[in-house]
């Protein structure tokens, strides 16, 4: 008798946006592990009467949806934000579960994305180095000519198709309790600003409540314990909600616009970083003179969004 290998669950957050979640479906369906995975479906609730018909849209998604070893949808009866929702949502499903798989409604995925994960989750495990999985890679100019199916190391934790375990996951400090001390040191901040020096502004914004943000506190706590994240030479997941989502705001669409790749990956258990591209993906990430100015006005409340709205006409 074949035993089938194992598959870590798929933890996916959903809201109000039909058209993107029904693609992201479909992208997910055409990874043949499905079948032998768990999906879990947090479905957040509407925030006010107007979205209530989008919502419901959204869920009636996942009534009769096959293709999955089994569904468990968990809808919500207050909205929560998309922060609340991803912190509460993958801790209970590693309360049950060693590691797990992250997307959201906004994303689609290549047919290998989930043999990525897994392999890259199995491989990684005991490594102490490593902190989280990316299914998302930037188009670097330094990645050009490299090895296409390799993967590389970077100083962030992503948050566009990614993958942990349990007990890097219990370490995080939601509540940044140590936030006075990055930000009265320029070294702390200089060491996460590693992965682009957008991270402690951004933070510094979730912290004044200008933005609601899981993704950069997790970010945070790698970055505080020296951990690296895997990346695939080339993306397995595209975001395509830049565009229409206040959750991006900020972010030069084209910039993070990739193509998407079905390559199978070669995963070197024993992968360092390498200067080169711990360096090229910093540039990327790192902000302009006007994006940093941006920041600076959301920050301090000085006119932020009437300046952007200028900018979207």
């Amino acid at each position: 008798m074949t035993i089938k290998p194992y598959m870590s669950p798929i933890c996916l957050f959903v809201y109000k946006r039909y058209d993107t979640t029904k693609l992201m479906l479909e992208s997910l369906l055409a990874c043949p592990e499905c079948k032998d995975s768990e999906l879990y479906v947090f479905m957040d609730e509407a925030r006010n009467d107007s979205e209530a018909d989008d919502v419901e849209k959204v869920r009636a998604l996942f009534d009769n949806l096959q293709g999955f070893k089994k569904i468990h949808p968990f809808p919500a009866r207050m909205n929560k934000g998309m922060a609340n929702s991803v912190i509460d949502g993958v801790t209970k499903v590693l309360e049950t579960n060693e590691d797990v798989i992250v997307l959201e409604d906004d994303l689609v995925v290549s047919p290998d994305f989930l043999t990525f994960m897994n392999e890259a989750l199995r491989i990684y495990k005991d490594r102490n180095d490593i902190w989280s999985i990316s299914g998302y890679t930037p188009e670097l100019k330094a990645l050009e000519g490299d090895d296409k199916c390799g993967v590389f190391l970077v100083p962030r934790a992503q948050c566009w198709g990614w993958a942990t375990w349990r007990d890097r996951w219990e370490t995080v400090d939601w509540e940044v309790s140590d936030f006075n001390r990055l930000a009265r040191s320029k070294d702390l901040r200089r060491q996460f600003d590693q992965g682009g020096n957008d991270l402690f502004r951004t933070l510094e914004m979730e912290r004044c409540e200008r933005i609601e943000s899981w993704a950069v506190r997790w970010a945070y706590s790698a970055s505080k314990q020296k951990k690296w994240t895997v990346n695939p030479m080339q993306s397995k997941v595209q975001n395509i909600g830049l565009k229409s989502s206040e959750s991006h705001v900020g972010w030069h669409d084209e910039r993070h616009n990739v193509e998407l790749y079905g390559n199978s990956s070669t995963l070197d258990p024993n992968v360092q970083p390498d200067d080169t591209l711990v360096q090229a993906f910093k540039k990327h990430h790192d902000l302009s003179i006007v994006s940093k100015i941006g920041y600076f006005m959301r920050l301090h409340n000085l006119g932020y969004d009437f300046v952007k709205s200028l900018f979207r006409r």
